[in-house]
């Protein structure tokens, strides 16, 4: 049984505030065949914070709102921005020279991206996932939450939700099938359902069934976005076996 864990990322790099014409995109490499991931921007090299990103992480930036006021603070954010319009993304490693995914985007201006490496290397590329994030602005307490399948092997799941980590739950997303292999779950997982903040335990099970493949404890804070996202194989074990990714911030 894999754990819902909520990692704080190091950061090294503090950038002014996101520019409201820039495109907001955020990188997580969840491809066990790369160890050490680094991104070109048309065809040139893209440095990231806490480079080169390893297996299972995602890209996280310092960055500082209200510059220009007494009290600017500094918030930690998912994303990375790039210039609006066509984008050509490759996806290396440190060691060599090798590309591993490449991936033509027009992005829009303002909008926020998340991108996913999933699975191996199959002739020379890997699995890419880019979702726009549909993120609402927050007006009460309430947190926004999804669920991404992103293991190759996995079947379709059920996601069940224990508020107070009890007894008494709920099903709050079904049949999330790997995205990659399915629209429906593809546009399902570009956006968010609300939640309340609190102590929760979740369990993923086959879809329809009782059978649970992971579950775990998780503390949702309020007017956060939180994706959950599966990682690996059910049919692998150690590094490579299916496990839970959990990314969570405050915008």
């Amino acid at each position: 049984m894999a754990f819902f864990i909520n990692c704080k990322k190091g950061i090294k790099d503090t950038y002014k505030a996101p520019l409201t014409d820039s495109s907001h995109i955020s990188i997580t490499n969840i491809s066990p065949s790369i160890s050490d991931l680094c991104l070109y921007l048309n065809n040139k090299f893209f440095p990231l914070p806490d480079s080169p990103i390893v297996y299972g992480k995602t890209v996280f930036a310092s960055y500082i709102r209200n510059p220009t006021t007494y009290f600017p603070d500094t918030v930690m954010l998912p994303y990375i921005n790039i210039l609006p319009g066509y984008q050509q993304l490759d996806f290396g490693s440190y060691r060599n020279s090798n590309i591993f995914g490449e991936l033509n985007n027009n992005f829009e201006p303002g909008a926020s991206y998340s991108l996913f490496l999933t699975d191996t290397a199959i002739h020379g590329k890997v699995a890419q996932v880019l979702l726009k994030d549909n993120i609402r602005p927050a007006d009460s307490i309430k947190s926004q939450i999804r669920f991404l399948n992103l293991s190759p092997d996995a079947p379709p799941l059920d996601v069940w939700a224990y508020p107070n980590a009890g007894y008494s739950g709920y099903k709050i997303f079904s049949g999330c099938a790997y995205i990659p292999n399915d629209f429906d779950s593809f546009i399902n997982a570009e956006s968010f359902s609300d939640i309340d903040p609190g102590i929760y335990y979740f369990e993923a099970a086959v879809a329809g069934t009782t059978n649970v493949l992971l579950g775990g404890y998780l503390v949702i804070f309020s007017k956060r976005v939180i994706t959950i996202y599966t990682k690996g194989y059910v049919s692998a074990i150690g590094v490579k076996a299916i496990d839970v990714g959990i990314i969570q911030y405050a915008p």
